[in-house]
Formats: structure tokens, sequence, C-alpha cells
């Protein structure tokens, strides 16, 4: 009877101590889980309710989607984190984990000059064409290089935006004769630049802040953007001709700082493309809708809008990339993309 009741004793004793260690790995287990899940901050310049911003609130939701909860993404926008230039360099510093904007502010990074090629006059035949193109392994060697020399990697490049045009204040742009002599505010890319002094252009670096001023004072005749940046900033109201000169198809770019990206698993760093993906899906979809609604637009504000003749401007700048061939990317990257689209 003895010997019975200790036999239970033990029983009771053995339960017990394997009802705690379960619940001990249980709980160690919700630790790790907790543990694991990365908080992640993206930023922008953007406004509250814009394209982008709908377009980052997408990829948080698929990020956080994809990689089961495990990655949550902070958004930031109106420039609560600072100014590209300020971004940029808070991820340099791995302050910050990614931001998203236009992709061309990847080329002001120290090391990026590979990446002038995307300004190359008429390299893509359309803003699709650039998306597939610019997230193929032929650009992702370029990413890999800038990413070592300048502490940023573009990610992924998702978001189809507007094509960039010229808009003047005194008169309309039909071939390239029309550009000679014009004081043009662009930006201070190097192969933009050749662009338009190649077309007798003189070309005025102003920041977007300053333009419309500008353009109101005489201080230039015009300015290069797509509908996507010259509407949201009224240049309209001072630029009374638009020219749909198509010089340059552009996208939004996904940037992640190198220490981040480097600390980051494969199936995270495959999450976060898998929602560049998706939010560039929702950033494409909603300047398509305000493309198609510009052109009214500008017209219902006494705009002369033209569609040159883009054969001319093609042959026109049909060598500006040459100089920079074998320089600042690959020798024959250029042919390469061209058959790309054939």
């Amino acid at each position: 009877m003895k010997q019975q009741r200790l036999t239970q004793a033990c029983r009771q004793k053995i339960f017990l101590t394997v009802s705690v260690a379960a619940a001990l790995v249980a709980g160690t287990l919700g630790f790790a889980d907790d543990v694991q899940a990365r908080e992640m901050k993206i930023a922008t310049i953007a406004a509250s309710n814009s394209p982008w911003d709908h377009a980052m609130r997408a990829f948080a939701d698929e990020a956080a989607k994809q990689s089961q909860d495990d990655l949550k993404v902070h958004v930031y926008t109106d420039g609560q984190l600072g100014d590209i230039s300020k971004i940029l360099s808070s991820m340099q510093l791995g302050t910050l984990d990614m931001g998203y904007f236009g992709l061309g502010s990847v080329v002001f990074l120290r090391g990026a000059q590979p990446l002038n090629i995307l300004y190359a006059p008429y390299l893509f035949k359309s803003g699709e064409q650039a998306e597939r193109i610019v997230n193929s392994e032929e650009f992702q060697k370029l990413f890999d290089e800038v990413a070592k020399k300048s502490g940023v990697r573009v990610f992924a490049a998702f978001g189809i935006r507007s094509p960039r045009a010229l808009q003047t204040v005194s008169r309309a742009i039909n071939k390239p004769e029309d550009v000679q002599g014009l004081k043009l505010r662009i930006p201070s890319i190097p192969i933009l630049k050749t662009t338009f002094e190649t077309l007798g252009a003189q070309v005025v670096p102003l920041g977007m802040t300053e333009i419309y001023t500008a353009l109101g004072r005489g201080m230039i005749d015009g300015q290069d953007n797509g509908f996507d940046l010259s509407i949201p900033l009224r240049f309209h109201e001072e630029a009374k001709y638009w020219a749909a000169t198509d010089h340059a198809y552009e996208l939004t770019g996904w940037f992640i700082s190198e220490r981040t990206w480097q600390g980051l698993s494969d199936k995270e760093r495959a999450a976060l493309v898998a929602a560049a993906k998706a939010g560039g899906q929702v950033a494409t979809k909603l300047d398509k809708e305000l493309d198609d609604n510009a052109i009214k637009l500008l017209k219902d504000a006494g705009v002369t809008y033209t569609q040159p003749d883009k054969a001319a401007f093609q042959a026109a700048l049909a060598n500006v990339y040459k100089q920079y061939e074998g320089k600042d990317w690959p020798e024959g990257m250029v042919e390469r993309i061209q058959k790309m689209q054939e």
C-alpha cells in the first residue's frame, strides 16, 4: 500500500514537472516570436493621402502579410523625417530603414553614377518597359554596386510615374529648335543637364520649391517634370505651355539602408520585394488616374498642350548618352536595354 502511494506521488510529480516545462517552452516560444518581430520605418517627402502615401501603406500591409507579421513597417509622410537628402543620409547612417520617392534621386548619392543611365534620353519606350527592365538582373548588378559604395540600396523600383515633359512660359515647344536659348530649370543630374544643353538651352539649377516663383519672376523660361509633380505645385498658373516630350520615363524607388538589408534574412528580403511590387501597383494606378485627368485640368486652366515631334527630338539627342557610356555605366548597356524592348 505504501509502495502504491509512493508510485502515485511520483507520477504526480512527473506530471507537474512536464506541465511546468511545457508552459516554460510555450512562454519561451511566444517570447521568441516577439523578439523576431522587426519594426521598421519608411519615409517620404510626399503628402499624406497622396499616391505615394497610399503605396507605402499598401507596402506595409503586404510586408506584414508576406512575413506572417514578422515585419511591422511604420509609414512617415510629409517630410516628417526630413527631405530626400536627409532621408538618404539617415539610411546611410543606419538610423532610418527605408525611403520611398523618385528613383532618380539615387543619383545624388556618391557612388551612384552608374544610375545616370536612367535619364538617357528616350532610353525606355514606356513606363511599363522601364519598370520591367529596371527590375531585371541587368540593373540588379548596378544596385548591388551602388549599395556597396553608398550604403543605400534600391531593392525594388515599382510604381510608374508621369513621363517627363517641358513646361514653358512664353512659347510652345513643337520641335527641338524651339528649345534653343530658353532658360530651363533642370535638376542637377549630369545627363539631363547635357540633354538640354545639347538642345541649346541654358540650364538653371533650382530646388523644387523655387520653381514657381522663378517662373513668375522671369528668372527661368520653363522646367521639366511630369504631371505628378508639376500639377500639385500649380506651375501651370505661371507657365501656360505644356509639351509632352516624354524624354524620360520615371519610376518610384524603394530604398533601404544597406546596414538594414544585410541584417535581414532571405525570407524577409523576399517579403519586402513582394510588398514593394504590391505598393508599386497602387502608385501606378493612382498616378495613371492623375495623368488621365491632367490634360483637361491644364486646358481648363488656359494651358496650351502640345505633342511635339518626338522622332525629331530623338534624332537630336541620339548621341547624348555616348559620353557617359563605359564611364558612368558599363559599355554597351544602352544597346542591351534597347534590344530588350524590340
